[in-house]
């Protein structure tokens, strides 16, 4: 069978960067590999048209490949200016030995490459016990077996590198190649390389010397590493130094859903002196340390997906010269007070966070901003003027917050801004509801006599920020014509001719849809439509129109809808903690009705279980795999849990009682779920209440994640500060001490009782 060697043609992309849609999941500053890059596919194909181009991708022989191409004379002549060569999904598990080979120049490929990929193979490392049972013998001609054969270790997959000199060499491609350990001097002959791709591999070791003699490597692209059990410190990554970057000239370093341990956050503080794009989204780490990011001047930061990563707010310090955009959403930020005096700031991402205001002390300093992203978050109405105070901010995303009513004041405030996002919040029908609506259309109208105007990119070599949002505003939904049937500028102009003076406004809504774009009646709750609401008076712009007829027919209506209103805004956006009250009271009446009738605690009684264990679903797993093997087992702790142990045919109320009754003590294990299962938190109320009843010390608490202050209902946040808990820890070198804390507080429970009840 004759392999087949073709030469790429790939017509070049025609579209420029700034025209590619993204999918619509959680995207990292950093984007993907071939976002930044245009001259390889995401599958490891070539895009580019011309003779310099090699794909030897699917080959599985590639260095007969390589040879029975050579053979073509004409072909042999361009060996000597082959500037791409894909290597892609070969199913190949080491570099093959073919950069050696010569044109009649007798210049060898490695001598003028520029651009390769070996996108998809199987790099992991080869060991002694290799793959071959058995060699030949040359000399003798006779079949040797391993035991007889040298004791050379079997070389790494970086093999067909080695002893070779790539002095062109520009960009590498080694995503998913199934690769473990970076060895020293790895890439030692590549003098020339500026990128680096090593994404989608499974790196558990880079050696300190891995990059060594790579002066001129600009970007680094170590992400999306995938381990099979990323809790065993043994298989994630680990850096030999935490210098391993220092000495290098590094631009930009993508370490985006990368799993990083604690131990790897002094790296970050060493990233060189010429680092402006770092990205670290979704990689696990929290609560960094102030000036955690040491001398590097970063421009471009994305800390995305990281529970509490910017908590205190000298975090940032060192970069309010620098910083030009930073993603942080998803992050559980509760204020934007950590970004104040950011004056170079031009985009703020920070959706899905726990915002609930926008500060002015702060945001006036943000003077560059151009985009700020507020989506999901829990931003209410707002009473003077804050967005105004940043001159030059265009796009202002407040898509899924608690915005139930607009102002004049509100409408004054975002007049300037280019682009609007307003959907998802639940708004109360009222005239200026159609106002805004009316102003974006208005200038929806005006903009086909003009391009869409774009956000602009100094420089987007390693980075999506610009075209993200770009990519927005191109494809945002205009508003339909057929909502106010509009044929022709005359009828335009008549229809504008009656607003009042003072109505003003540049917008263009950037999410709009007829669904997310309605509002509440505030006399009917019935949902209308933007365009169906009536148009503002002079003397209805300050209150709702139902407001207005009320004040008119009786003032005594007036005020209860002036009182009832804020308490219905208040129990929506602390619905949560009223949720809570409510769940509260219905646990205190139960309780007092079976305190009398079901509990009869009974001093120095005998019990039938020394733990009752509490616990939600979600925490199954763990309490199966981690605790019980540790508690029955190793501790000799009788455990009472009620998938086992309730008995049928009682209720489940009765079943929690008498097997709280029953044991010695109580063990919670504390999560966000079991804060959101109601049975869990009576079993905690009952907990509690059961101390205040016996007034002995037999509740042990179990956190198996940080509970954050504003996540605590009161009930924990008293027991977390009057009784000592453990914490789950997350470092695996952690974990003995948590088990030999946990077998001390069970033993020393269960031979107190036991005392107790020997003295009885």
């Amino acid at each position: 069978m004759i392999l087949r060697i073709s030469i790429i043609y790939i017509f070049h992309l025609s579209l420029s960067q700034s025209s590619r849609i993204y999918p619509n999941e959680s995207l990292c500053l950093t984007g993907y590999m071939t976002d930044l890059q245009s001259w390889v596919t995401k599958d490891g194909q070539l895009t580019v048209n011309d003779s310099q181009a090699i794909d030897l991708s699917h080959v599985q022989n590639v260095a007969s490949a390589i040879e029975e191409y050579m053979e073509n004379s004409g072909r042999r002549k361009l060996v000597d200016n082959i500037k791409y060569l894909s290597v892609a999904k070969s199913s190949l598990q080491r570099v093959p030995p073919i950069f050696t080979f010569q044109g009649n120049l007798q210049k060898s490929i490695s001598e003028s490459l520029e651009y390769v990929t070996f996108y998809g193979n199987s790099f992991g490392r080869i060991r002694e016990t290799g793959a071959y049972e058995s060699s030949i013998n040359a000399t003798f001609a006779k079949e040797v077996f391993p035991a007889l054969a040298s004791n050379t270790r079997i070389p790494s997959w970086s093999i067909g590198l080695r002893n070779v000199t790539f002095k062109r060499l520009r960009q590498l491609d080694l995503r998913a190649c199934k690769i473990d350990t970076l060895d020293a001097f790895t890439f030692i002959g590549m003098p020339s390389l500026t990128h680096l791709y090593l994404g989608e591999n499974k790196i558990t070791f880079i050696d300190a010397n891995a990059f060594s003699g790579l002066s001129n490597l600009v970007h680094i692209d170590l992400s999306r590493m995938t381990y099979v059990d990323r809790n065993d410190p043994v298989k994630a990554l680990t850096f030999e130094s935490m210098d391993t970057f220092a000495h290098l000239n590094l631009i930009s370093l993508d370490l985006s859903f990368t799993p990083l341990s604690t131990r790897n956050i002094p790296l970050l503080s060493r990233l060189g002196n010429k680092l402006e794009r770092l990205s670290i989204c979704y990689t696990e780490i929290f609560k960094l340390r102030p000036n955690t990011f040491g001398s590097s001047p970063l421009k471009y930061l994305d800390i995305s997906g990281n529970s509490d990563i910017i908590s205190d707010n000298g975090t940032l310090r060192g970069l309010e010269d620098t910083l030009r955009v930073i993603y942080a959403h998803s992050t559980l930020l509760s204020t934007l007070h950590v970004f104040k005096g950011f004056k170079k700031l031009e985009i703020l991402k920070v959706s899905h966070n726990e915002i609930t205001d926008i500060p002015k002390t702060t945001m006036e300093t943000l003077e560059n901003l151009q985009v700020l992203d507020l989506g999901h978050n829990r931003i209410s109405i707002w009473f003077s003027p804050v967005i105004s105070s940043m001159p030059r901010l265009k796009l202002l995303s407040l898509v899924g917050n608690n915005l139930n009513m607009l102002s004049d004041v509100i409408l004054s405030d975002i007049s300037n801004v280019k682009y609007l996002s307003l959907s998802k919040n639940t708004m109360i029908c009222h005239c200026l509801m159609r106002e805004i609506y009316e102003i974006a259309y208005e200038n929806e109208l005006k903009m086909t006599q003009t391009p869409l105007e774009q956000i602009t990119n100094e420089n987007n070599i390693f980075h999506i920020g610009y075209l993200e949002y770009n990519n927005i505003i191109t494809n945002r939904t205009n508003l339909t014509s057929a909502c106010l049937k509009m044929d022709n500028e005359d009828t335009i102009s008549n229809y504008f001719k009656g607003f009042p003076v003072n109505r003003s406004g540049n917008y263009l809504f950037l999410d709009y849809d007829e669904d997310a774009y309605s509002c509440l009646s505030f006399h009917t709750g019935i949902k209308t439509f933007l365009n169906e609401v009536p148009t503002c008076s002079e003397d209805m712009r300050d209150m709702p129109d139902d407001l207005t007829v009320a004040t008119q027919s009786n003032l005594m209506l007036l005020l209860i809808l002036l009182i009832t209103l804020p308490i219905l805004v208040f129990i929506y956006i602390f619905k949560r903690n009223f949720k809570y009250f409510l769940i509260t009271m219905r646990n205190s009446a139960m309780l007092s009705l079976i305190s009398d009738k079901d509990v009869n605690y009974v001093e120095n009684k005998l019990f039938n279980y020394d733990v009752f264990v509490s616990y939600c679903n979600e925490d199954r797993a763990w309490v199966l795999d981690q605790l019980l093997p540790h508690v029955e087992i190793d501790c000799n702790i009788s455990v009472c849990l009620h998938e086992r142990d309730f008995q049928v045919g009682l209720s489940i109320l009765e079943n929690i009682v008498s097997c709280m009754d029953r044991s010695r003590s109580i063990m919670l294990i504390i999560s966000r779920r079991f804060l959101l299962s109601q049975w869990c938190q009576f079993e905690m109320h009952l907990a509690q209440h059961r101390l205040l009843e016996t007034r002995r010390e037999d509740l042990i608490l179990i956190l198996v994640e940080e509970i954050p202050r504003r996540l605590r209902p009161n009930t924990l946040h008293f027991l977390m500060l009057t009784k000592t808990y453990i914490v789950w820890p997350k470092e695996e070198s952690e974990k003995k001490e948590f088990w030999k804390r946990m077998k001390k507080s069970l033993v020393t429970q269960k031979l107190k009782n036991v005392e107790n009840d020997s003295l009885a």
